[in-house]
């Protein structure tokens, strides 16, 4: 026998699935981002309106100035211990900064948009 929260969860990805592989919350479609670090105005599966839940403004800044001072701090280590060429320092920071500045923007944005959505009884 099936229990009905079950029935009412399944298919719901959870905060890392709906930051990675931007799965929507409720249907688990893959429509949650429009952008790197921006999503879509709704789900094109279930019809969920994710701009009205959307985190804005400066809640962000509480990820992204950490992850400013780490990297900065990484990359003051990692040139004192290995001493790289510059174009290789560069090249690293390129590829690396980009990459940890939008993964945390979108997992502080999913973690965000999960919570509005639980707390509105959106999704369970």
């Amino acid at each position: 026998m099936t229990d009905s929260t079950d029935q009412e969860t399944k298919g719901q990805g959870g905060l890392t699935r709906a930051a990675l592989f931007g799965l929507c919350p409720r249907c688990a479609a893959r429509t949650l981002w429009d952008a790197p670090a921006g999503f879509a105005p709704a789900c094109r599966g279930c019809g969920l309106a994710f701009a009205d839940y959307e985190p804005r403004g400066r809640g962000l800044y509480f990820v992204l100035l950490p992850l400013t001072f780490l990297l900065i701090a990484g990359a003051l280590k990692l040139d004192d211990l290995v001493r790289p060429p510059l174009w290789l320092m560069l090249a690293v920071i390129v590829v690396v900064v980009p990459g940890v500045i939008i993964g945390g923007m979108r997992l502080m944005k999913a973690a965000l948009l999960v919570a509005r959505l639980r707390a509105a009884g959106v999704v369970v």
